[in-house]
């Protein structure tokens, strides 16, 4: 997945239209990078070169793992660390084949860090926050969740140093948790199954016991 991300985010606009023209053509190699070129209505570096063409293959196995969203918002994860803001945030919003929502999340993904690995990994965490994040990350189940559902959740825990401990239960009953910073942004989040729910309200109880 690393690589994958890290080649198609070093093609810029172009890597970007050659993941959306495969996910919705299902196009690959040389057909999905004619599909893309022809979008973009001229040669763009022809996609990095012919090279290009072995890459086909890791974007179409990618998607199928991971799905079109998370791919680009790794993406764009990457991208952010290298490239303005401001031009990441005018091309996601000219994009016509993104809906208003990802488009959305695509931009607080630049913005904010959001969805990215990296950015729930705080630098100079308070030890209040980085011990809640310990203790939910032992919850046997945990799974990393999407950030796209941070907004659904509400503060259930307000610990010590003003951090939010939120919770969702999405429509099938599984349970999420997010930790927010006091500026409302997420720093982490995670869901767990049925089977595991009594181990995350475990983890809930001794978080509200130990950092608040």
């Amino acid at each position: 997945m690393d690589e994958v991300v890290k080649k198609v985010a070093g093609l810029g606009l172009p890597g970007v239209i050659l993941v959306v023209t495969m996910a919705a053509t299902g196009f690959t190699g040389a057909a999905a990078i004619t599909a893309a070129l022809a979008f973009l209505g001229g040669p763009a570096g022809m996609l990095g070169g012919i090279a290009v063409l072995g890459l086909t293959g890791l974007i179409a196995d990618a998607l199928t793992k991971v799905g079109l969203e998370d791919l680009l918002t790794a993406i764009y994860c990457q991208r952010r660390l290298s490239e303005p803001h401001g031009k990441l945030l005018e091309e996601i919003e000219k994009l016509s084949l993104f809906d208003g929502d990802i488009k959305e999340r695509l931009q607080m993904t630049v913005t904010d860090g959001c969805g990215c690995v990296a950015a729930t990994i705080v630098t100079n965490m308070d030890d209040i926050t980085g011990s809640a994040i310990a203790i939910l990350q032992a919850v046997p189940g945990m799974t990393p969740a999407h950030h796209r559902d941070f907004k659904s959740s509400r503060p259930v825990i307000r610990l010590r140093d003003g951090t939010a401990v939120r919770a969702w239960k999405n429509p099938v009953g599984v349970d999420h948790i997010f930790l927010a910073d006091p500026d409302g942004r997420m720093i982490y989040g995670g869901f767990v199954g049925w089977i595991h729910s009594e181990g995350l309200n475990q983890a809930l109880s001794q978080i509200r016991s130990n950092l608040t």
